[in-house]
């Protein structure tokens, strides 16, 4: 089973090309272009590399949130239109998630992501071998607000670990929060691998849609959507 992973869910986009679970090309330049510039290009160059066609694939999997609104959209669009152009099923995967996954730590993992305006996307997951689960409701807040409630909920610093590919730049946040001493891990901030893998398992237990019904997992409501229910 040839599978074709799409991340477009930050400045980083990738692709990946698996086969059989097996990574067998992944496209990610340093660029300054838009993803809508470069996207198709990094596609036909992942499929290339193993001597294919986009007629060749047999299942998608997209980042399909949360992330930056309009980089977002410009994944999943031509995903969808791939998907419904060549009738494959696609598998849409939490881009938290997909931090989990990139992880090499196990247990309770605390997934936090960039949502800019001075917000995190973050989350609760229990990874144990290679399974993951969900734990509570993807939110976004600022990242005090978000550890506060964390801990207000009952999550002890010192049974979970922070894992992200811009701990770094919240540095200071954390070190004036209850989560001081939680353990930490930077992840690549390309992860159309692990969307790959995290596709491929899915897709296993029958968690594949067709192109009509992908949709995006927001977490945050667009701009016109919050002017528009301001009027």
């Amino acid at each position: 089973m040839w599978m074709l992973a799409v991340d477009t869910t930050t400045k980083n986009a990738s692709v990946a090309l698996a086969r059989d679970n097996e990574i067998v090309a992944l496209v990610a330049p340093r660029s300054e272009e838009q993803h809508s510039v470069q996207l198709f290009r990094n596609l036909e160059q992942a499929v290339a590399q193993a001597g294919l066609t986009l007629c060749d694939i047999d299942v998608y999997a997209v980042a399909n949130g949360p992330g930056a609104f309009t980089a977002l959209r410009v994944g999943l669009t031509v995903v969808k239109g791939l998907a419904e152009m060549h009738r494959k099923p696609v598998v849409p995967v939490s881009v938290l998630e997909a931090v989990c996954e990139a992880a090499h730590a196990r247990g309770l993992l605390i997934p936090i992501v960039n949502a800019y305006r001075g917000q995190v996307f973050a989350g609760v997951y229990e990874k144990r071998e290679v399974e993951i689960t969900s734990c509570a409701p993807e939110r976004v807040l600022t990242l005090p607000e978000f550890l506060t409630a964390l801990r207000a909920e009952g999550i002890r610093p010192e049974t979970c670990t922070l894992v992200g590919p811009e701990l770094s730049a919240w540095q200071a946040q954390i070190a004036s929060s209850p989560f001081a001493f939680a353990r930490r891990e930077d992840v690549s901030p390309v992860l159309a691998d692990a969307v790959a893998r995290l596709g491929a398992r899915k897709f296993a237990r029958g968690e594949a849609v067709d192109a009509l019904h992908l949709e995006a997992n927001y977490v945050r409501r667009s701009d016109a959507e919050l002017l528009w229910k301001q009027k």
